[in-house]
């Protein structure tokens, strides 16, 4: 039964005793008012009971939905059920249920477009942190933590994070709305990690949004750039000083000493053939950096090739009375570039000559590595190679101290290019001290 129906018979009955008493009224006029008003009373009462009966139990029954849609659960046959028992209460419930239905919706969908922002921030790779007007962190992506060697900082103030240059920055921001910083920090190995942080101040929310980035590898770039130009300044300076102090002399004076004047003309041939060594030397390098030297991957028979390649270097080894002694204990062919190896080799056996001591030997090894490679070790009679020079050996204008020492000629460049070849061949280069004396230089070249 509607809420309309009850009410209509309510109001009936409550007319109906009403005409009643008029009429006894009427009729029995010297009844009490009394008892006209007690009776009145009595109508309200029942007419109020009843209606209030009637809104307890819809007004529960909507209650009772409001409580199972707050607990999720916002079943068809609720919502029926309701309807069928609280008339056009039922109604709103099924308006509430809808907007319930709207909102969770929402929520989820908020949910997911925040889980995908996150992953999208944790996979930039650079740090990311919101803070409120005060400083204080409502947000950060994992990569901020792992950058700045921090724990979880959320909640806390950007100026108590123990890092003075982040507080300097936040001051700044404070004055220009954009800021930015370079900083170093120390991490818990004993390195050191340089660190550019940038801070801006949100126009419409006041928050500061704070990036930081791991600059380390581009410091470190910019410093092989500037030892870059100046070993190549310094190796170029010594050569053209070396020619222009002869051609001086040979103007001067030693031109009519044919004795003197072959002298200083052979240091001013020297010099220049050292010149275009160290030229071609860089622009070989710069060509295996960039990728732009051309290989021509082929089936090599190590043993054809070093037949042939210690008969081709015996007289440069003769001139120190050096032996070259090749020892062969490998099974198959590599798959190389005949000219890359080629090259390889030429730098390697070049080095050993140059620092081994006259009357010595130089022995060139292959043996398989680990089924997959064929490992290929120059060893000569030098004085070794210290721990340091170790670490910086393949680097591009390094020289060792004792070469520095004894003046030994050299670009520096003859190691480097052999370990961006050997990369290109897809092996693997490393140097150690000889059991005995001297150093050990091997790489290693896929097998066939």
């Amino acid at each position: 039964m509607g809420y309309k129906l009850r009410i209509f018979l309510i109001v009936s009955i409550s007319v109906g005793i009403g005409i009643l008493f008029s009429n006894i009224i009427l009729v029995n006029s010297d009844i009490s008012l009394v008892l006209v008003a007690f009776s009145l009373f009595i109508i309200t009462t029942i007419a109020s009971i009843l209606f209030a009966n009637f809104s307890y139990k819809s007004i529960s029954n909507l209650e009772t939905l409001a409580s199972k849609i707050a607990e999720g659960r916002t079943k068809k046959r609720y919502i029926k059920a309701l309807k069928q028992n609280s008339g056009d209460f039922g109604e709103v419930a099924l308006s509430i249920s809808k907007i319930s239905e709207n909102l969770k919706d929402k929520i989820n969908q908020i949910a997911k477009q925040r889980d995908q922002f996150g992953s999208v921030l944790d996979d930039l790779g650079e740090g990311i942190v919101v803070t409120d007007k005060n400083g204080n962190i409502t947000f950060e992506n994992d990569q901020f933590s792992q950058i700045l060697n921090l724990k979880n900082v959320n909640g806390e103030n950007i100026k108590d994070l123990g890092i003075k240059s982040l507080g300097y920055l936040f001051r700044r921001s404070k004055k220009r709305q954009r800021a930015d910083i370079e900083f170093e920090i120390e991490l818990n190995d004993n390195s050191n990690r340089w660190v550019l942080a940038t801070i801006n101040q949100s126009k419409t929310t006041k928050e500061y949004i704070l990036v930081v980035h791991d600059i380390t590898q581009l410091r470190s770039l910019d410093s092989m750039r500037r030892d870059f130009i100046s070993n190549l300044s310094h190796e170029l300076r010594t050569p053209v000083s070396v020619i222009r102090a002869n051609s001086e002399t040979l103007i001067d004076s030693a031109l009519d000493d044919k004795k003197q004047a072959k002298i200083f003309a052979s240091a001013i041939l020297h010099n220049a053939e050292r010149l275009t060594d160290m030229v071609s030397s860089l622009l070989d390098l710069s060509r295996i950096e960039y990728g732009e030297l051309k290989l021509n991957f082929e089936e090599l028979d190590l043993d054809n090739f070093f037949d042939k390649y210690v008969q081709s270097i015996t007289t440069l080894a003769k001139k120190k009375n050096i032996d070259i002694v090749y020892k062969p204990d490998h099974q198959g062919n590599i798959i190389a570039d005949h000219q890359a190896f080629e090259r390889i080799m030429n730098n390697l056996i070049d080095n050993a000559i140059k620092y081994s001591d006259k009357n010595s030997k130089i022995t060139v090894s292959t043996f398989n590595e680990a089924d997959e490679y064929i490992k290929i070790l120059v060893e000569d009679s030098g004085e070794g190679i210290s721990p340091e020079d170790k670490n910086h050996i393949f680097s591009r204008f390094y020289r060792t101290a004792s070469a520095r020492a004894t003046d030994n000629q050299g670009s520096g460049l003859g190691l480097a290019i052999v370990k961006h070849l050997v990369n290109s061949l897809n092996g693997e280069v490393g140097v150690q001290n000889s059991k005995t004396k001297g150093s050990v230089f091997w790489f290693t070249i896929p097998q066939s």
